[in-house]
């Protein structure tokens, strides 16, 4: 099966476009109310939200040069758009968050922004960059190998690397350096962005076995397991090591999923015969302005706090907490998508607070 450039972009953005209301609607429960943020539900967002966003990255990373080989990004832009807005918006939030009424069991000072292996909830720009950065190190050696086997076998003797590191050299809780640079985000989602990379390097062949019956049934057995086995890995008695080989398999089955669901709602949605269904538009707007609603959500996070005492004494089952979290994510994405229309005019606020560069 074949997909155009316009209809990949569609199931792309649809794509960021859930997996940003997952981060919402996670961050509804994890950074306002701790009680609850045990429940199956938030486990499952966890698992499904973050390797959607690092695939999709290292898709739209990958460049090719014009001899035909993996072309290094540019990470002074990649700075830009990614260091840039975290410094700055993470530094208001160390200051508002003291009088926002929320409780986070994130350390929310400028030793947690760099200390803190979760960035005070900004971990993933600065994830993605370092990954960025690691991609553009290899791409000489990528562009050096012939076929798919060789750049797999690079991208694996990097992950084992990054695995030694994380393990055996610079643990999260023995290593504050381990924490500064991310090395356990790095170690869990290179794999991730690779696929994404060398998919599209290697897009015929890749959307042929994403398509392929037998690779989607096995897709799926491979997910229901390993994300049972990474939301209770206590039930096994697994150690973190083994939880984080076995995140990789969650990652890529979860990729193959995402691809023909969203490729298909796309194909539907979009089809030149029939004007764009309202729901499909409304998600794809919403994955255009993903970095900005990561970015700056977290500031309309503040009714949860005054909400706090009573979900914690109610204790809302699967279903009522799936409506409750997905109508205040409604809300704060609403909220942030008006925040982003007021300071659209101008170029160096839409800079400093949400990483794109608007046009004069």
């Amino acid at each position: 099966m074949t997909t155009t450039v316009k209809s990949r972009l569609h199931y792309f953005d649809m794509m960021k476009g859930v997996a940003i209301f997952m981060v919402v609607m996670g961050h509804v429960l994890t950074m306002c109310v701790r009680e609850i943020d045990r429940a199956p539900l938030f486990k499952f967002i966890g698992q499904i939200h973050m390797p959607l966003f690092f695939f999709i990255s290292g898709w739209f990373t990958y460049k090719i040069t014009e001899k035909g080989g993996f072309k290094v990004p540019n990470l002074n832009s990649r700075a830009v758009q990614l260091l840039l807005p975290m410094l700055v918006v993470s530094t208001i939030w160390i200051y508002y968050f003291p009088h926002s009424g929320l409780q986070s069991p994130l350390d929310s000072t400028f030793a947690g922004l760099w200390a803190d292996t979760w960035k005070n909830g900004y971990w993933f720009t600065l994830t993605l960059f370092f990954i960025i950065a690691i991609y553009a190190a290899i791409c000489p050696l990528l562009s050096a190998v012939r076929g798919v086997i060789g750049a797999i076998g690079i991208t694996a003797a990097v992950w084992i690397l990054l695995f030694a590191l994380k393990f055996y050299i610079f643990p999260a809780e023995y290593s504050v350096w381990g924490n500064a640079i991310c090395l356990e985000q790095i170690t869990a989602f290179f794999p991730a962005f690779m696929m994404g990379v060398l998919g599209r390097r290697y897009r015929d062949g890749f959307m042929a076995a994403v398509h392929n019956s037998w690779c989607q049934t096995m897709a799926m057995a491979v997910l229901g397991v390993s994300l049972y086995v990474c939301c209770w890995p206590w039930e096994f008695g697994l150690e973190a090591e083994t939880v984080t080989i076995v995140g990789v398999a969650l990652h890529v089955s979860l990729a193959i999923i995402a691809l023909n669901v969203f490729e298909a709602w796309s194909d539907k949605a979009f089809a030149p015969d029939r004007v764009p269904q309202r729901a499909a538009r409304i998600w794809e707007y919403i994955g255009t302005q993903s970095l900005a609603i990561y970015l700056l959500h977290y500031f309309f996070l503040f009714p949860m706090g005054a909400m706090r005492p009573w979900l914690a004494d109610v204790n809302l089952s699967l279903v009522p907490l799936i409506v409750f979290a997905a109508f205040w994510a409604s809300a704060i994405v609403v909220a942030v998508l008006g925040l982003i229309k007021i300071i659209e005019p101008s170029r160096v606020l839409t800079l400093l607070l949400t990483g794109k560069r608007t046009k004069a």
